[in-house]
């Protein structure tokens, strides 16, 4: 029997361009039985030719749109236009053997990790993304996520999962959220809302378990670092003369010395803007109220980070 997987790509000025796969956690994974063949084919408006790849390497002869093969590993695959305008290589699409475990079919959970790619300070609520998808071959029944958080996060709200109950043991600090079942393909999120304590990077790990037996244990567990800005912005200034709180200092910036800092009233328009903020904000001509703030920098990677919120001026005699 024949499997057919699509691997999609996008003509983008001119050239082809990169584009998913498939989206979950993970690297997409196929099975196949033992003798089964499976084809994969891709799709490239404009595309005159393809290459094929097994585990990075150029597959001979493999130039056509579809490729037909019995052989576990990784592919990828390169379009071509006819004018020297190749695409990047696609997602990669994983082709495992069905396995049992102990005699007992298996299936292949995958969990992944995720949270709020905004720069987050101490004290200040992001959120973490949990999702688990079954692989398939078959339904996993039995499903237990479990979340370890470390001392320096508080949970401040777990939104209701897609599937399953969630508890919280809060003498623990573990979140387990069960689930009775999944489907081949199917996936599940849950949503956690929390806050730092400190400023550094934490590290969070979960892990999935079912009754069900695993074929491929790799995936079944996920490591989120993130980095909590170690940077105080106080969101009053009180530019009086008197020595205390006259301008917006923002302390820890030097940590960060490539930064940009922008200043909005709150009609949009910019009434400050400084490149290597020198903490030199006192509203000078500007008239008491809310105005917004947008602190971008550099952090520690050479990764740009921006903060956004506000700051209340208000001069006093």
């Amino acid at each position: 029997m024949l499997r057919k997987i699509t691997i999609l790509f996008l003509c983008l000025f001119g050239c082809l361009a990169k584009a998913a796969a498939q989206q979950g956690p993970g690297m997409p994974t196929r099975y196949i039985k033992q003798g089964e063949w499976v084809t994969l084919t891709a799709t490239a408006a404009n595309a005159s030719m393809y290459q094929w790849y097994l585990n990075g390497i150029p597959i001979s002869g493999a130039t056509t749109a579809s490729y037909v093969t019995g052989q576990t590993g990784v592919y990828t695959v390169q379009a071509h236009n006819g004018y020297n305008c190749g695409s990047e290589l696609s997602d990669p699409v994983q082709i495992l053997l069905l396995q049992n475990v102990g005699g007992t079919p298996a299936t292949d959970l995958a969990l992944s990790k995720q949270a709020d790619a905004k720069a987050v300070l101490p004290d200040q609520p992001f959120n973490y993304y949990l999702t688990v998808v079954n692989n398939g071959p078959i339904t996993a029944t039995g499903i237990v996520v479990t979340d370890s958080l470390p001392k320096q996060l508080a949970v401040t709200a777990i939104l209701p999962p897609d599937d399953g109950t969630v508890a919280y043991n809060t003498a623990q600090r573990i979140i387990e959220w069960r689930i009775d079942q999944l489907a081949v393909n199917q996936s599940s999120k849950l949503t956690i809302t929390a806050k730092a304590t400190d400023k550094g990077l934490i590290e969070n790990r979960a892990s999935v378990q079912s009754a069900t037996p695993d074929s491929l244990l790799a995936n079944n567990r996920s490591i989120h670092v993130k980095e909590i800005f170690d940077l105080h912005i106080p969101n009053v200034i009180t530019p009086n003369g008197d020595g205390s709180n006259d301008q917006l200092v923002i302390t820890g910036l030097d940590r960060y010395p490539v930064n940009e800092m922008i200043i909005l009233n709150r009609w949009g328009n910019h009434v400050f803007e400084q490149k290597q903020y020198q903490h030199n904000w006192a509203g000078n001509g500007l008239n008491n109220g809310t105005y917004f703030y947008l602190l971008r920098f550099k952090d520690r990677e050479g990764k740009w980070q921006e903060l956004k919120g506000y700051i209340t001026l208000l001069h006093t005699r």
